[in-house]
């Protein structure tokens, strides 16, 4: 017996051993890939830009004035200019320190704004900036047998959503790179195909997304949005999304910068086909615009009513130029500028 006990010892400590160098590896890669700390938890492999919010302190009523921007690319430096410019404008009109902490990240939707969202409970920002429309009309390419209102038909969601409704399993980075890379090779070898493809939609499925299935799961992920911010009292503005398709659009005459864009993005095809795209967008804008009043103390602007319809302002479908991020911030920002307190005026200042 003793024999044996050793023997499932000596087992129990290697595979304890396993675990803890798999563990490491996980966390090193991870690590390197994102950029991010070693001994961070698994949700900031997934969403690193929460880090740098989440190590803030941010106390709405506080000095320096917290935004935070929740969306997709276009909110993003990479793809525009907003976030620095609406910080530049409201510094410049109010003389106040302003902070804008951008969350937004390229092809990311409406859940994920929501589970970044939920992961900042403990901050409490001055105002919550929301741009959404276009990266959620994506998953709608797909047959209605594989839609899932979770977003699951597409392999992102089917990793995050997992740890996102078991936060344990976030601090086992091992088991999110087990997980991350089971689902990915069903993803590449999985016949008939069960999720959305990471680049272009699948050509067989581009016809299923003329039906916007995505206009529940929109509602929904925006209504849990604005019921964190009701509950933390922080005041959203919410936005109508801006699109310009050229005249004579087509994927060959964007590929050969044929058409009225500027720099020429993205094409519209990564969401879908063109027509289905539009009505997505605006199956979408409708839903934004009744949430506008979902609850008191929100604001809504129906940026896409007075958007110029004009390549000088876009570089694709949504992504917008320089002149284009000027005009964004210009149709926001008197509603940013009401809710900003002045600093208090000096003796001096006040006889001038």
């Amino acid at each position: 017996m003793k024999r044996i006990a050793k023997k499932v010892l000596v087992l129990l400590i290697y595979i304890l051993f396993l675990c803890l160098l798999l563990e490491i590896v996980s966390r090193t890669e991870w690590s390197i890939r994102r950029d991010v700390s070693f001994f961070s938890p698994a949700t900031y492999f997934y969403y690193p830009e929460l880090k740098p919010v989440a190590m803030q302190r941010i106390v709405r009523g506080d000095d320096p004035f917290d935004i935070l921007l929740l969306g997709g690319s276009v909110l993003t430096e990479e793809w525009g200019s907003i976030s620095r410019l609406l910080a530049e404008r409201v510094a410049y009109a109010t003389k106040a320190r302003v902070r804008v902490h951008n969350l937004a990240e390229s092809a990311q939707t409406t859940l994920d704004s929501f589970y970044k969202y939920r992961h900042l409970q403990d901050k409490s920002f001055d105002l919550v900036i929301l741009y959404h429309g276009i990266n959620d009309v994506r998953l709608n390419n797909c047959p209605p047998q594989v839609y899932k209102e979770d977003y699951s038909q597409y392999s992102w969601y089917k990793v995050i959503n997992l740890f996102e409704a078991h936060p344990a399993l976030a601090s086992a980075v091992s088991f999110y790179s087990l997980y991350y890379r089971f689902i990915r090779i069903q993803e590449k070898i999985g016949s008939p195909p069960k999720y959305i493809s990471r680049k272009m939609p699948l050509e067989e499925w581009l016809k299923y997304g003329d039906r916007i299935k995505t206009a529940t799961a929109f509602r929904r992920n925006i209504e849990k949005i604005l019921d964190i911010a009701k509950n933390k009292e922080e005041p959203v503005l919410l936005m109508s999304f801006c699109y310009y398709v050229a005249p004579n659009y087509t994927l060959e005459a964007f590929m050969h910068r044929k058409v009225d864009y500027t720099l020429f993005g993205a094409p519209v095809e990564i969401w879908g086909i063109p027509e289905n795209v539009v009505a997505g967008m605006d199956v979408h804008n409708s839903i934004i615009r009744d949430l506008a009043g979902y609850q008191d103390g929100n604001t809504y602007v129906d940026q896409k009513a007075g958007f110029p319809q004009d390549g000088e302002y876009f570089n694709d479908i949504c992504h917008l130029t320089q002149k284009g991020c000027e005009r964004f911030v210009d149709g926001i920002i008197q509603k940013v500028l009401e809710r900003v307190p002045r600093p208090p005026v000096g003796p001096g200042e006040a006889e001038k």
